[in-house]
């Protein structure tokens, strides 16, 4: 069943289809800054499995209402359950299903404003980052006798270098957009002059994304994640070459590409069936 088809409204977010190919979470509890609580997590998590599942669906995007792209879990559920001795377990596959996700298509984070704990971690593990100019990132969590294990830690690391990493996770202290642009995780930085401005960016830079064929913005996007997870880059190839290439010049679509490039046309893709 097609993700379109679900008419379902959601308290703290909206999903929406800006574009063809392209579907849109943006989180709006603009009164707590976007902290997302549990049962929130967990209704997000679920719309990006439809979403990879869903043929239709090419490129995701996620955004936020307001000051903030995304604050973290809610730390007053999270009182709440520490005073009832109940344990939190949103550690897998981490806020919104995002930190430690495998997932097969991707998904960018437009980053509107504070970006913040968890909404950090869900950032680590998109695909592209576009970022309002005035956006600031922090990892807080030290400060609250936390420690962030969804997953950023090594990502980080892997992205933006030890030192850097801890610095953040050290101190907790914030930096803006263009330092980390600098440090290699922010993609694009955006001057944006109005709420929206960024997400728009982002629909844009989907709709650049899905001129290309589908078949390849997964194969692409796993060995890519191949190289980022793994220890060894001769492996990443190797299983790149060995599970996934064989499907892709399988598909359609390998043979459509070529084909259109020889007759100087528009390559007319279908949807994916990897």
């Amino acid at each position: 069943m097609s993700l379109k088809t679900h008419n379902r409204q959601f308290q703290h977010f909206q999903v929406s289809f800006p574009a063809e190919h392209v579907v849109q979470v943006t989180i709006n509890r603009p009164d707590k800054l976007n902290c997302i609580n549990k049962a929130t997590s967990r209704e997000i998590a679920d719309i990006w499995e439809q979403f990879d599942q869903d043929e239709s669906l090419w490129v995701g995007i996620i955004t936020g209402v307001g000051r903030a792209f995304c604050t973290g879990a809610d730390l007053h559920e999270w009182n709440a359950m520490n005073q009832a001795g109940v344990v939190n377990d949103m550690a897998a596959p981490g806020l919104a299903g995002l930190p430690r996700r495998a997932g097969k298509k991707p998904i960018i984070a437009a980053v509107n404003g504070l970006c913040m704990g968890g909404g950090f971690e869900m950032v680590a593990n998109c695909d592209v980052v576009v970022a309002a100019s005035s956006a600031e990132f922090s990892l807080p969590e030290v400060k609250r006798g936390i420690v962030p294990v969804a997953g950023c830690l090594p990502r980080l690391a892997r992205t933006i270098g030890l030192q850097r990493t801890m610095d953040l996770v050290l101190t907790g202290r914030s930096v803006d957009a263009r330092t980390l642009c600098g440090w290699g995780l922010v993609s694009r930085v955006v001057d944006a002059a109005a709420d929206g401005d960024v997400a728009r960016d982002a629909v844009q830079l989907a709709q650049e994304m899905c001129r290309n064929s589908p078949d390849a913005l997964i194969v692409g996007r796993v060995g890519v994640h191949m190289a980022w997870e793994n220890g060894s880059v001769e492996e990443a190839v190797s299983a790149l070459d060995r599970d996934w290439y064989p499907r892709l010049r399988e598909a359609p679509n390998f043979a459509e590409g070529i084909r259109a490039f020889v007759e100087k046309r528009p390559a007319k893709w279908i949807n994916s069936k990897l």
